[in-house]
């Protein structure tokens, strides 16, 4: 399985030089090799297919899947919040959706951003901008977790959420948005490709300009907060549009390769 991130991480990340050493040995070495590629959304394969130099043919593409709620959630916290969910790599915006939050806060008193997620930016910034965020605001509107270890947890997060931001430039597929689209909860993420391939109307996209994205994201998680007939659309479709993405799928996708070679 190769996926254009990993490609990003090690060619413009910031990881440690082992990490990024060991992504170029063994991606390149299994674009080369590899008798068949997994790519986890058709936009990933064609960008595997360009970054790697790989013949389109040798890739095929399965879908990864999300568990559907198997039973109804209460929200871990008694208060409206929004949420980010995730490593927090430049590319995925933390920095600018916490400023954006602070833009709107003001229109929305008892709003919260939760976020939850390592801090990968080089040097680490976000606990630090939380904490002068928050002083700036005269309260806690923006809590933060370096690690949540229970899903069960998690899951309650997403389920009391009033959105979930999650505005990246590049992913191969992006989980947190689809886990919180299946409890019915809007997700706001990039308008790119892959948003509109995976996601079509049941999301919140934020226009990608990058001198005006934090007011784009301001003004995206504002629609995800107002329009109450997409919010509606998303909170009563969503969770069964997702279900199209299940791991009984992925796994039928990716082993039929391995059949049609036996």
């Amino acid at each position: 399985m190769l996926t254009q991130d990993v490609y990003h991480e090690y060619k413009h990340g910031s990881l440690p030089f082992r990490y990024r050493l060991s992504y170029r040995i063994f991606t390149n070495w299994a674009a080369m090799f590899a008798t068949k590629i997994l790519a986890i959304s058709e936009t990933s394969k064609k960008e595997v297919a360009k970054v790697y130099n790989i013949n389109p043919d040798k890739i095929f593409v399965s879908y990864l899947g999300v568990n559907s709620p198997q039973k109804p959630y209460h929200s871990l916290l008694a208060t409206n919040y929004l949420l980010y969910i995730g490593q927090a790599f430049p590319r995925r915006h933390l920095k600018e959706t916490i400023i954006a939050f602070k833009k709107l806060v003001h229109e929305f008193y008892d709003l919260k951003l939760v976020v939850v997620g390592k801090d990968n930016y080089n040097p680490p910034i976000i606990n630090d901008l939380i904490k002068k965020i928050n002083q700036e605001l005269g309260s806690e509107k923006i809590i933060y977790y370096d690690y949540i270890e229970k899903r069960e947890y998690v899951e309650k997060l997403y389920a009391g959420a009033k959105a979930l931001i999650y505005v990246s430039d590049r992913e191969a597929f992006g989980l947190p948005p689809m886990e919180t689209l299946a409890f019915g909860v809007p997700p706001v993420i990039m308008d790119n490709e892959l948003g509109h391939e995976l996601f079509g109307d049941y999301a919140f996209f934020v226009e990608r300009y990058p001198p005006q994205l934090v007011d784009n994201i301001a003004n995206t998680i504002k629609q995800a907060l107002t329009d109450q007939q997409k919010i509606d659309k998303i909170k009563y479709e969503g969770p069964e549009f997702v279900k199209k993405y299940n791991w009984k799928n992925f796994a039928e996708t990716f082993f039929l390769p391995i059949r049609s070679t036996l």
